[in-house]
């Protein structure tokens, strides 16, 4: 391409970028990530003398054209059976039924649940520490969520260091996204339907019925401040029973009740 005459360079460059583009949007990137690329591809575009301008090239807006899709829990059980893959299945259940962030679901290991879940504790404990920020919290899983899990495991080999699920993030976000386009139509920029968007619903949904602003705070592993420490301050157990009556009902679709 180099040889050819430069508005001919100019053409293919743009149809390559364009197609480019096209495929980072396939895969789950977010438009800021995107047009990082396609500043990188200019940059090298200019380095061999090939014009390459924006003007005709398809770049996603800076800024989301959707936010976040305000979800219910009767829609979110609709969009999860649109899955086809457990694993999936199971990582939007766990999301929404625990808040956690889907880079801590992600680095979760056999080793974080198998004292309770070989027991069938439900609704199981989670004892962390953010990935992120390193702040210790608890959170659970309902009785939903853990019949996806168990499904999920279901004759794998497990040990302590075995990662409960076997995906990227990027992944996910694709996989999430190609769902919310048969459950939400067509939606251009960012999807509104991400994992992010489901874990915002963890916070939406309890909320919404009321539960204690600290609780869902530190339920979501978010640094809770020292003079209200005290009011955070529950045993396991007492933590359990805070779930199960006052969050658990809410988060889980009247179908699995």
């Amino acid at each position: 391409d180099l040889r050819r005459p430069r508005l001919e360079k100019t053409r293919v460059a743009r149809k390559t970028l364009n197609a480019f583009i096209a495929h980072l949007e396939g895969e789950g990137y977010a438009p800021k990530t995107i047009n990082a690329y396609v500043g990188a591809v200019q940059s090298l575009a200019k380095y061999y003398d090939i014009p390459l301008s924006t003007r005709y090239v398809n770049r996603p807006p800076s800024k989301a054209i959707n936010k976040k899709h305000p979800w219910t829990i009767e829609e979110i059980g609709k969009f999860v059976s649109l899955m086809d893959n457990i694993q999936y299945k199971c990582i939007a259940a766990c999301i929404v039924q625990s808040g956690l962030s889907i880079s801590d679901l992600l680095s979760l290991r056999y080793g974080d649940v198998k004292e309770e879940f070989g027991k069938g504790v439900a609704p199981l404990c989670l004892d962390l520490s953010r990935k992120k920020t390193n702040v210790p919290f608890l959170t659970f899983v309902g009785s939903w969520a853990l019949g996806l899990l168990k499904q999920h495991l279901m004759d794998s080999p497990l040990n302590d260091d075995t990662p409960i699920f076997t995906v990227t993030r990027r992944a996910v976000d694709s996989y999430f996204r190609r769902v919310g386009l048969k459950f939400g139509g067509g939606f251009s920029g960012r999807n509104p339907y991400s994992p992010h968007s489901l874990r915002a619903a963890f916070r939406t949904i309890l909320s919404d019925h009321k539960v204690d602003p600290l609780y869902i705070e530190f339920w979501m592993g978010h640094k809770v401040p020292e003079q209200q420490i005290v009011y955070v301050s529950k045993s396991r157990e007492g933590w359990r029973e805070t779930y199960r009556t006052q969050a658990e009902p809410w988060l889980t679709p009247s179908q699995f009740l």
